[in-house]
């Protein structure tokens, strides 16, 4: 019997979910906007959105049905127990005074000083993904996706270290690893969800995914030493695996969620959102919505317009911007000196990806040969590795990875 995942992951901007099967295929997807996304009550849309994702993707289909749930969602966003929220990429002044390895602890030091009243009377401070696991399921967890993430989240001493006390440290849940379940739905979210009439069983488990973005390279197989992927989005990420740290210049090197192997990234901050705000920009001008590969069409094709010229230029900085990324990887690699040949191939996950104009443009400015998913939100993707896993279907996130990895197109440099 085919087994099926449920997969969540919480946005910036939406909340995506996906029913995706063992062999990879997405049998539903849905995605559901937030109008409050740039307020202290953002995490409050959350669950409703899921609630309109799950009727959208079994609505459609009565013989549909998941065997299990999968959240990821961006970090390091919090939320309280009372439903307030710190998005991840909400600046915060006090952060500035940390001088730790930690992600997360100046993001939960902020928290506490910028809304001290919100913090004592909360008596759980939760990531964000979590926030929505136990409201699910009624349990409290944070998810680490590898044992050497304890320096990027934190320890009871570094957490002493910043000046949180023992009833402080009592808001923060204890830790459950990426793949593992974190419970099942509760009578109140089945009944919420409307297990009676969409394809969710009684009782149904959930798993801990990851942050999204380590979700992503589980869903695009950026697991395996010398494997190269482009996480376009808000902003956009060039991510290289590796089998040793790799370091230099703008260069944010992790774990990868594979006990021995690294991440090594390259952020590229707002490339997608101001593509999106020219975006705003052209429907105003015309009076009506526009497509993004529409668009795209438009502004490769119609060189005398001078709007249109602006958006090919923000593409054309965009691709050479990943183009310099790519070669700042591959100088810190041949300093490295990592066994693996660089890599001339990328996946590109995100918007971008459903955007054959685009890709094709980066594979030329890049002179990278370019392949996108059939799921081109690959952190959904992700979330059916991890679950799978969890499940024992797979004995392993690579072995997950392989197999539930499908290319739609292939884009070679021309």
């Amino acid at each position: 019997m085919n087994t099926s995942v449920l997969c969540i992951d919480i946005g910036t901007t939406s909340l995506k979910a996906a029913l995706i099967n063992q062999e990879g295929k997405v049998l539903g997807l849905s995605r559901k906007k937030f109008l409050l996304r740039h307020t202290l009550h953002a995490s409050k849309e959350w669950l409703p959105a899921l609630q309109n994702a799950v009727k959208e993707i079994f609505e459609k289909n009565e013989y549909l049905y998941a065997d299990a749930l999968c959240i990821s969602g961006n970090g390091p966003t919090l939320v309280s127990s009372t439903g307030d929220t710190l998005l991840w990429n909400e600046q915060v002044p006090a952060a500035l005074e940390y001088s730790g390895t930690s992600l997360f602890i100046p993001r939960l030091l902020a928290f506490k000083n910028r809304f001290s009243e919100i913090w004592n009377k909360s008596e759980t401070v939760f990531s964000g993904p979590e926030y929505l696991i136990w409201l699910l399921t009624d349990k409290k967890c944070t998810i680490l996706p590898e044992e050497r993430f304890y320096q990027a989240y934190w320890t009871d001493e570094t957490l002493s270290q910043a000046g949180f006390t023992q009833e402080d440290k009592a808001k923060i849940p204890p830790f459950l690893k990426t793949t593992q379940k974190a419970g099942t739905l509760t009578r109140k979210a089945e009944s919420f969800l409307g297990f009676e009439k969409n394809g969710l069983k009684e009782g149904l488990e959930v798993y801990c995914g990851a942050p999204d973005f380590i979700s992503a390279l589980a869903g695009t197989a950026t697991v395996f030493p010398g494997k190269l992927c482009d996480r376009a989005g808000s902003s956009e990420g060039i991510n290289l695996c590796t089998e040793k740290p790799v370091t230099g210049k703008n260069i944010r090197t992790l774990p990868s969620v594979i006990p021995g192997l690294w991440n090594a990234s390259i952020l590229l901050p707002e490339s997608g959102v101001q593509y999106s705000l020219f975006k705003k920009k052209i429907e105003r001008e015309n009076g009506g919505r526009i497509s993004y590969e529409d668009l795209t069409k438009l502004c490769i094709e119609q060189n005398t317009d001078e709007s249109l010229a602006q958006g090919r230029l923000l593409m054309e900085e965009t691709a050479l911007y990943v183009k310099d990324a790519i070669a700042q990887l591959k100088a810190s690699w041949q300093e490295a000196e990592c066994s693996f040949s660089f890599p001339k191939e990328m996946v590109i996950t995100g918007g971008q990806s459903y955007n054959p104009l685009w890709s094709q443009m980066k594979a030329n400015v890049t002179g990278t040969t370019i392949f996108t998913p059939e799921c081109g939100d690959a952190e959904l993707c992700g979330n059916a590795v991890f679950a799978f896993t969890g499940m024992k279907i797979f004995t392993s996130i690579q072995e997950g990875a392989v197999k539930l990895f499908r290319t739609a197109q292939t884009f070679i440099p021309e």
